[in-house]
C-alpha cells in the first residue's frame, strides 16, 4: 500500500461507460483513480502502484468481486475494499462483508454517499499500521517496519507479490508460474521453481528470523506461513 500524500483508488467495473464516469467523478487533486476491467488486469495495476481503496463491482468476467475482495482482504489487510452491485438482497450484502469489504453500496449509485465512503476510508487508511512483514515493490526490500530489511531480487519480489495476494495466501504451481510469466515476464519452470523458493525461503529465514516462511503445499502448490502486506514508498 502506497504511502505517500496521495489516495490511490482503483475501480473495477466491466461496463467502459460506467467504470469511466466513476473514474473521472472521483479523479481530484488528492484523489489518483484508475479504472481497470477485471481481476487480472487489477493484479497488473496493482503491481505497477498499490492501492489505498479499491472500489469494485461484484459481476465481472472470470473472477469475481467477492472472491477479489476476499483475496485482497488476506494480502492486503489494511486496504480499503468497496463493493458496488445491482445485488440488494441481505444474503448478498452478508456475503459481501463476510468476504472482507468495509461497505456495501448498490447501484443505481448514489455519487454523494460514494463519495463520503472513500472520504471516511481516507481517514482510516492514514492510520498506516507496521504490524505485518513489508514488501515493497519499489525498493525490492522485506522487513518489518522498526528493522532493517532484506534485500530481494525482483523474481524473488514477485513470488512473494503473487503469494501474497493470493486467497489465504496460497496458490497452485500452475497458477503462480503463469502469473509469474503473464504479468511479471518472470520465466521460471516446474524445475527450477522449487530452487529459487527454497533460496528465498532461506534468505528470510536467516535475515528475518522466521521459520519456514514458504510452506510446500503436496499436490498443490505454496503457502506464506506468516503475513505479508504491501507497502510502496
Amino acid at each position: 500500500m502506497p504511502i505517500d500524500s496521495k489516495v490511490h483508488i482503483i475501480v473495477v467495473e466491466d461496463h467502459d461507460i460506467v467504470r469511466d464516469e466513476l473514474v473521472a467523478f472521483l479523479t481530484r487533486p488528492e484523489w489518483n483513480v484508475r479504472g481497470v476491467d477485471c481481476g487480472e488486469n487489477l493484479d497488473i495495476a496493482l503491481h505497477q502502484h498499490p492501492a489505498n481503496i479499491v472500489i469494485v463491482d461484484l459481476n465481472l468476467p472470470g473472477e469475481d468481486g467477492l472472491s477479489i475482495a476476499q483475496r485482497l482482504r488476506i494480502g492486503i489487510p489494511d486496504i480499503g475494499i468497496v463493493l458496488l452491485t445491482a445485488r440488494v438482497l441481505p444474503m448478498d450484502k452478508i456475503a459481501g462483508y463476510q468476504s472482507g469489504a468495509d461497505v456495501y453500496l448498490t447501484k443505481p449509485t448514489n455519487i454523494g454517499e460514494l463519495e463520503a465512503v472513500v472520504i471516511n476510508l481516507t481517514r482510516r487508511i492514514k492510520q498506516w499500521t507496521h504490524n505485518n512483514l513489508q514488501l515493497n515493490m519499489s525498493k525490492l526490500t522485506l522487513g518489518f517496519s522498526m528493522e532493517t530489511p532484506i534485500g530481494l531480487t525482483l523474481t524473488e519480489a514477485n513470488l512473494l507479490y503473487e503469494l501474497a495476494l493470493a486467497p489465504k495466501q496460497c496458490i497452485d504451481t500452475e497458477i503462480l508460474l503463469h502469473h509469474l510469466d503473464s504479468q511479471h515476464k518472470t520465466h521460471l519452470s516446474r524445475d527450477n521453481l522449487p530452487v529459487i523458493i527454497s533460496r528465498l525461503r532461506t534468505k528470510i529465514s536467516d535475515g528475518l528470523s522466521i521459520a519456514n516462511p514458504i510452506k510446500a503445499v503436496r499436490n498443490y502448490g505454496y503457502k506464506l506461513t506468516t503475513k505479508i502486506t504491501l507497502q510502496e514508498s
